[in-house]
């Protein structure tokens, strides 16, 4: 079975259609979303109504909760507070409904899925050794997937020697030799250097994670993004993909 992954859409509509075109084109059976279907971009409704059709399982993150007031804004940094608010201040009652009824954390075909990392699913980055170390201890299946930090990548469980391996999520099909945490990348704000579009295609029978980019008209975001009066931070990183 081969599973396309996507991750941090963060209301940018035209990232996701270039996304699901790949993933269209690459026949898989199933699509999982690990949440933050809204926050920062411009175009949150249809971005809810294209992941609640398309995806056989999809999560909550942090702007999913913070757009619905479920979490404090204040938790937020200036930037996102801003973007929260607009966001929930234009979704739908049936978008805000179904964006309430999404788990942080959950399991699919023998596979673990949390937002932010199995251990604290809607804040926790796993971008850090004694994360990720104390991570391998909060979910049994073989692989455990994440998204939040918007970098895509691959970490290997410790083996007898000890070392965490570290693997950039690039390329592939990467066989994990061991357990892993696997983060597919963000979908609407990458922040690894390339502002494409980035997503995951996993094949549960051979264990194997390929890593994808989409390009879009990145311009045509930050001119609704403009439009919408959403924080000129935000647009402008989105180019740089930081």
């Amino acid at each position: 079975m081969r599973v396309a992954v996507v991750s941090d859409v963060h209301a940018n509509l035209p990232a996701l259609e270039a996304v699901l075109a790949g993933v269209d084109a690459a026949g898989v059976d199933e699509v999982w979303c690990l949440g933050d279907v809204v926050g920062y971009g411009p175009d949150p409704g249809p971005c809810v109504e294209i992941i609640r059709d398309r995806c056989a399982v999809s999560l909550s993150g942090n702007h999913d909760l913070g757009a619905l007031g479920a979490i404090p804004i204040d938790d937020f940094n200036p930037h996102a507070a801003e973007a929260n608010l607009w966001t929930s201040s234009v979704l739908a009652e049936a978008d805000r409904a179904w964006l309430g009824s999404l788990p942080t954390r959950a399991a699919r075909r023998s596979v673990t899925l949390a937002h932010g990392s199995p251990r604290e699913p809607v804040w926790e980055y796993v971008l850090s050794e004694p994360v990720a170390l104390a991570s391998f201890g909060c979910f049994e299946t073989q692989w455990c997937l994440v998204g939040h930090s918007h970098v895509p990548m691959v970490i290997v469980e410790p083996g007898p020697d000890g070392t965490l391996d570290v693997l950039p999520g690039s390329g592939g099909p990467i066989e994990p030799p061991r357990r892993a945490i696997i983060n597919p990348g963000s979908v609407g704000q990458p922040r690894d250097g390339d502002p494409r579009a980035a997503y995951a295609v996993l094949d549960l029978e051979r264990k194997t994670a390929a890593f994808h980019r989409a390009a879009y008209d990145i311009a045509e975001v930050q001119r609704r993004m403009r439009k919408a009066g959403l924080p000129p931070y935000l647009i402008d990183r989105l180019e740089r993909g930081r």
